[in-house]
């Protein structure tokens, strides 16, 4: 039961108790002029002052067509069967004779009150998020000054029609009335008209494809529709960049295999095809989905590569457009292991994943006969467009690394490897590339300097000589510049760094631009029960692990890795986050593409279908991530209940 006080007067509104109906309907038979009556899902207010009854308002389900309305929403017949619930209707508005001298303006303040508690109430009551109320005023006989003073708007005169209970046709009255509607949640009006359901229908933080442009200029559709279609013209039914925006859809619903993404296709609704490019049928009169042998043929046969390349084109350009942020990207390679070829083979994925802002900006195929060191530079200069940096304004809060405060946000200008700085009164932000050490080599270090790129590379023994001489450094003279450390999961992790700017010449040589090198040491120990987490806690990031480990087993990892970042662009703190947070490809992308999208178990082996299917999984993936969503499985199950699909067209702002 919902209270609304106002001070004065003390005018209190309240829902009617189930052992109050007949008195309310005997009040509301006796001083309304069309009596109690009342339809659909009903609450029913009372406003009262010193317990003395003064407004009766009845709220039920809204009419099923009213044309000025439905035009003034602007939904069609698909989206007001679907979406009505969420509309409630005023039915009636009752103020008693005593309201005149208990309560100045006691309709207008009762009426407000109620609709401040109605979405709540309705929600507890019917379980329906409302994002609507109307109402019906007789012109000859009110002005609708009530209405207009509680925020409603006049939406039109209807036609003059209506139906009795009982009787399922419409007849002719003659007396037309006044339409009123009122938003009950910000944005209601235009999320009932939406073609995909928006958050604020679901009344939770979902994905929202309306801010992603899919369609019109720069969309997702327009970069597709650059893939040549492999068809022949004659018989074409659907353009392919309309099939392949469907199979992403059916995709972040949760569809794993071509079966389920062409069941999908056959369950979503007009709207929805319209959207996603499916053209219409003019003699059947409607959009006509892609069948299961039409999607079939055509993920086989079509070029994955160029496809992939404009899906994440479309990203980058997001990026580019100020919706996605990109500083930090890691890249490593994936195998699909469930897709073995005729000659045995396996397709193989070199990403370029955007750690921040978890994006995959880039994929490269790695051919059989070749390996990942031929893929790197050409995947970068993709990705980049031959930018590797992007101007930024003195205004913006960036940290200089010194000290480490603020370095897991910014760092200071610069370029890499120690080229100049950003002249002309401006910062420039620079883009940080890790990897693992199989990508440590000369040419990508020389071509990373060309792009003016940050970089941080490990060194491993597929360089002895060069980690031989960075190990040689007297790093027990260096001291822990940063030290980090986390309980959980069953352990006890203690991360420290120490960095030296002396770096050998024979390292420079080989790698120019090095900046710093760097000493990472990783400390670990399991842990047991409430006690011992709570030890370990306050043991906090001391790499001795005194008095938490006792008796525990540590183990050492240390890792040696060359930096172009100067000590003025990035401080140990930053340092230490970044070369953990290269871990982010491997967690926000390739475990994801393994377990939410069981790409591992996936028996797709027919032509280019498991390439496409992986690039279609990384960016479900980037949209799923830019939406804020960190459990990708249980938003993939709410997109697959939604039956109408219109949950997940919305997440892609169709």
């Amino acid at each position: 039961m919902t209270d609304e006080r106002n001070n004065a007067g003390e005018l209190t509104v309240r829902l009617v108790r189930a052992d109050e109906v007949a008195w309310y309907n005997a009040l509301m038979k006796e001083h309304h002029s069309l009596g109690a009556a009342a339809s659909g899902r009903v609450l029913r207010y009372v406003a009262e002052a010193a317990g003395e009854p003064l407004v009766l308002g009845t709220f039920g389900s809204a009419a099923w067509r009213v044309p000025v309305r439905d035009r003034h929403i602007g939904w069609d017949d698909g989206q007001r069967a679907a979406r009505l619930e969420r509309v409630c209707a005023n039915q009636r508005l009752c103020v008693l004779p005593a309201a005149a001298q208990a309560v100045r303006h006691a309709a207008s303040r009762a009426l407000a009150a109620m609709l401040r508690a109605l979405p709540a109430d309705y929600l507890s009551a019917f379980g329906v998020r409302l994002m609507a109320a109307e109402s019906f005023t007789d012109p000859a006989a009110h002005a609708g000054t009530v209405y207009a003073a509680c925020g409603f708007t006049p939406a039109g005169l209807t036609a003059g029609y209506g139906r009795s209970r009982g009787r399922d046709y419409y007849a002719y009255h003659g007396q037309p009335k006044q339409l009123w509607l009122r938003e009950l949640a910000p944005g209601g009006i235009a999320a009932l008209a939406a073609g995909f359901d928006a958050p604020v229908l679901a009344g939770r933080r979902a994905p929202d494809f309306n801010r992603l442009r899919v369609s019109g200029e720069r969309g997702l559709l327009e970069h597709l529709a650059r893939v040549t279609d492999h068809r022949k013209p004659k018989g074409v039914r659907h353009d392919l960049a309309a099939i392949l925006v469907v199979v992403v859809v059916a995709r972040l619903c949760g569809a794993d295999s071509v079966y389920a993404a062409a069941q999908f296709a056959q369950s979503m609704p007009q709207e929805a095809l319209r959207r996603c490019g499916i053209r219409y049928n003019t003699r059947l009169g409607r959009h006509v989905p892609p069948s299961h042998k039409t999607i079939k043929r055509t993920i086989r046969k079509i070029d994955a590569e160029a496809a992939d390349q404009q899906m994440c084109a479309w990203l980058r350009a997001e990026a580019a457009a100020g919706r996605l942020n990109w500083r930090h990207i890691a890249i490593d390679g994936k195998t699909v292991r469930g897709a073995v070829r005729p000659d045995g083979t396996r397709p193989h994925l070199l990403a370029a994943f955007d750690v921040t802002a978890g994006t995959v900006l880039g994929q490269a195929d790695v051919e059989a006969k070749t390996n990942e060191i031929t893929c790197f530079v050409p995947l970068l200069q993709a990705i980049l467009d031959g930018r590797g940096r992007r101007a930024r304004g003195r205004g913006d809060d960036e940290a200089s690394g010194s000290d480490g405060d603020g370095a897991e946000e910014g760092y200071a200008a610069g370029g890499a490897g120690g080229r100049g700085g950003g002249g002309g009164g401006e910062e420039e932000e620079l883009v940080i590339v890790t990897a693992d050490a199989l990508h440590t080599q000369a040419g990508h270090v020389e071509a990373m300097n060309e792009l003016r790129i940050g970089w941080i590379l490990d060194l491993k023994d597929n360089q002895p000589g060069l980690y031989a001489l960075a190990d040689a450094h007297p790093w027990h003279d260096e001291p822990v510049l940063h030290a980090t450390s986390e309980t959980g999961h069953g352990r006890h992790e203690v991360r420290a760094i120490r960095v030296t700017s002396q770096v050998p010449d024979g390292i420079t040589r080989r790698f120019p631009g090095t900046a710093q090198m760097m000493l990472i040491e990783r400390y670990r120990h399991d842990v047991r029960g409430s006690g011992a987490t709570a030890a370990c806690r306050a043991a906090g990031d001391d790499p001795a692990m005194t008095g938490c480990a006792a008796g525990a087993k540590i183990s050492c990892e240390t890792v040696l890795a060359l930096t172009a970042l100067t000590p003025a662009q990035a401080s140990p703190k930053f340092l230490l986050a970044r070369n953990r947070g290269h871990w982010g490809i491997e967690n926000g992308l390739h475990h994801r593409r393994d377990t939410t999208f069981a790409e591992d178990a996936s028996r797709l082996r027919a032509g280019q279908a498991p390439r496409l299917f992986a690039s279609i999984a990384s960016l479900t993936i980037s949209v799923l991530n830019r939406a804020g969503l960190a459990n990708h499985a249980a938003a993939r199950r709410e997109l697959a209940w939604d039956r109408t699909g219109l949950q997940a067209l919305t997440l892609l702002g169709l």
